[in-house]
């Protein structure tokens, strides 16, 4: 789900950005080296980068998300969070940090295991992977009002909520989550 609040995201653009920038320096000198830093995803939390290996070693397509994605020029952190209050299990959020070395997003998912099983968890990941290399493909891409013209492009618009849905990222969830009841450990 790509969770976008226009208004309030444009209010807060500047201080996002701002604080943005400061997460990726953060994280990116902070943060252990692992192989998925080559893949272009990120995490500052050891449980979300455990989740995003499993999801890679467990399932072909999570692996290909990955690959698609260090091919890209974005990175993507991927952290534990809340989205619309609580009331989605994860989210892109709506807010890209270009730089001269490619794009930043940011990912969220729920941290709360009691709303989403340990596999669900890593299928969610996907879902929202597979929105960011919906970003990603598309370079003019580069802020709130141009993430928000692509998705109103190629997305369906939540009923009642703010933000958009693709097939593409249901199409992968539900792929990554049948590979995982077959490969399970």
């Amino acid at each position: 789900m790509v969770y976008t609040n226009a208004e309030r995201a444009r209010k807060l653009a500047a201080r996002t950005a701002f604080r943005s920038c400061l997460l990726v320096c953060c994280a990116f000198f902070a943060s252990p080296a692992t192989a998925l830093d080559a893949a272009g995803v990120r995490s500052t939390s050891s449980e979300a980068l455990a989740l995003i290996k499993e999801g890679a070693d467990r399932s072909p397509s999570f692996s290909g998300l990955l690959e698609r994605i260090s091919e890209s020029s974005g990175i993507v952190y991927v952290e534990f969070g809340y989205c619309a209050l609580g009331h989605l299990n994860g989210c892109l959020l709506p807010f890209v940090v270009p730089s001269t070395g490619g794009r930043y997003l940011r990912i969220l998912v729920t941290p709360d295991r009691t709303r989403e099983s340990h596999d669900r968890l890593i299928a969610l990941i996907a879902h929202e992977l597979q929105h960011a290399l919906e970003v990603l493909a598309h370079p003019e891409v580069v802020d709130v009002d141009s993430m928000l013209e692509m998705y109103s492009r190629i997305g369906v618009p939540l009923a009642g909520r703010k933000g958009y849905e693709t097939s593409a990222a249901h199409a992968v969830q539900d792929a990554v989550l049948a590979e995982l009841h077959v490969n399970r450990p």
